[in-house]
This record gives structure tokens, C-alpha cells and sequence, in this order.
């Protein structure tokens, strides 16, 4: 993804283009990876050594406020983030950890009428298709 896009996305969200920001929210889009915070430091700061942690995480934060990720929180121990925005499910790999992207269509769901619902998430886990060769 262009740098000039990243800059127009952001200012069509109203949000300020530091290179910082830029910087995460390129590596998400190019990297579907559903990665932690930790995960985006070590990869960003390779290029950008002078990035902290800190730096990161309100990066991160930002973004999945203005909506332009949305922060995976299908393991108990850490949130992930993920630069696809559409409605979709997450599947977690009991065996490798692996978090898969899968379509899922708009869930109507019934009896939540006059509910204000902010936000859907789907999650499943189980084995992957790698990992039920690998290990059956």
C-alpha cells in the first residue's frame, strides 16, 4: 500500500498522518497476520529503530479507534490486530496458533431487538486443515 493512500485514508477518517502511524498501519495491511503489539514493535522498529513500545501501542490504539483495525481478542492473553475492517470471523488453531480469516456473511441474529450493538465478533477455534495432515 502507497504511503498517499495511508494519507488519504487517514484524512478521510480525521486522523493526523505522524510517520509513526503510518508506519503501523502499513505493516498491518501488508501483513495479515493478526499480529500482537509485540509483534508489530519488533517488525516496525527494524526500519524505525527509534519506535518504542509505548509509541506502538498508541498507534494501535488510534487506529482501531478511528476504525481503520479492529483489535482480535480471540486469545485470552493478548489482543491482536487486524487491518481487514469488513464484517468476517477469526479461526484460531489450537495446535499452531494460526489465526485464519473466513467469511461469514451478515449474521442476522434474533432477539436483539432495541439493542444498540457497537460491535459483532466471530470466533472459532479448533485444528487447521495444515495441522489435522500434520498431526492425524
Amino acid at each position: 500500500m502507497k504511503t498517499s493512500e495511508i494519507v488519504a485514508l487517514f484524512k478521510e477518517k480525521g486522523l493526523k498522518a505522524t510517520p509513526q502511524r503510518i508506519a503501523v498501519y502499513k505493516f498491518l495491511a501488508e501483513n495479515r497476520i493478526h499480529p500482537d503489539v509485540e509483534t508489530v514493535y519488533n517488525r516496525v522498529s527494524k526500519d524505525n529503530p527509534s519506535f518504542s513500545k509505548t509509541t506502538v501501542y498508541n498507534c494501535l490504539q488510534a487506529l482501531a479507534q478511528c476504525k481503520l483495525i479492529i483489535p482480535v481478542k480471540i486469545d485470552a492473553d493478548k489482543i491482536r490486530y487486524d487491518a481487514g475492517v469488513e464484517f468476517h470471523g477469526h479461526f484460531r488453531c489450537e495446535k499452531c496458533g494460526q489465526i485464519y480469516d473466513f467469511d461469514c456473511g451478515d449474521q442476522d441474529v434474533k432477539g436483539m431487538e432495541g439493542f444498540d450493538i457497537r460491535q459483532k465478533d466471530v470466533y472459532y477455534s479448533g485444528i487447521c486443515k495444515h495441522c489435522n495432515v500434520k498431526f492425524n
